[in-house]
């Protein structure tokens, strides 16, 4: 009797198998009309024979932008002492800025925060181990100082190093491109990196006797030089009481940009 049934059963599944197996579960979609079913996309067969080649173009230009950015750091042992210490710092600051010919809107905030100053001794007692001890509190007031006036850099460093009492930093002097002048520049180059990319797979197409198909893959990336952090120094905010006065050069900025591509290679 259970020997029947489980026959049964047996038999009962495979025919569900078999009828499942036959079903066709794929959506119907009509994609004559494209616009009916704009979230539909249709796959083919990937490509077997790919020619990935890759272009670069770059060029030198004369920058357009100055950026300056300071930091300002003043302690205390009461917080809001070393606070209203750093504001006064940094009115002093933006005072003498103004008054080498830098307008307020170009100097932004870059961050502000009170950090706890602590020194750690170690200890043997019972046991050795270090023991933190607050001191201070610590502000700091980063400035960023952007401007088109490419030779206002070293008026700019006196100015700043004038204020506070080496309480003032230069963290970096940058020179480099507005945003639009930039943009631009992108495309130029991105535009040729793709040209010569083109240029070398046509010529190994050539070379391999055969012709290029459409393109199957294609990716870019951009190189624009990042500002330079200086090592800090305790006598770097000599400001106005310095001897010569100090003179930059803004030379030239490299910019460069890579495609790479991947060509059908028609049979």
């Amino acid at each position: 009797m259970f020997a029947v049934a489980a026959v049964v059963l047996a038999l009962g599944m495979i025919a569900s198998a078999y009828l499942l197996s036959t079903v066709d579960y794929a959506p119907k979609v009509d994609v004559s009309d494209i616009t009916s079913t704009p979230n539909i996309y249709v796959s083919s067969q990937p490509p077997q024979h790919v020619l990935s080649v890759s272009g670069t173009a770059s060029q030198s230009v004369t920058p357009d932008l100055l950026t300056v950015q300071i930091s300002i750091e003043t302690q205390d042992e009461n917080a809001q002492q070393s606070m209203e210490d750093n504001a006064e710092v940094s009115e002093e600051v933006r005072n003498e800025l103004n008054a080498v010919g830098v307008e307020e809107d170009e100097i932004k905030t870059v961050s502000y925060r009170v950090d706890v100053v602590r020194n750690s001794s170690y200890v043997c007692n019972k046991g050795c181990h270090y023991v933190w001890e607050v001191v201070g509190y610590k502000t700091t007031h980063i400035l960023s100082v952007r401007t088109t006036d490419l030779d206002s850099g070293g008026a700019i460093i006196d100015a700043a190093g004038s204020a506070g009492e080496n309480e003032v930093f230069i963290d970096y002097v940058y020179f480099g491109l507005q945003d639009e002048t930039e943009r631009e520049l992108k495309k130029s180059l991105l535009k040729k990196a793709g040209e010569e990319a083109e240029s070398k797979a046509q010529s190994i197409a050539e070379g391999l006797g055969t012709t290029l198909g459409k393109v199957v893959q294609a990716s870019e990336s951009y190189y624009y030089p990042t500002p330079y952090y200086y090592e800090r120094a305790y006598d770097y905010a000599m400001g106005a009481e310095a001897a010569v006065p100090t003179s930059l050069s803004p030379g030239e900025v490299e910019v460069s940009a890579t495609v790479s591509a991947g060509y059908e290679l028609n049979n």
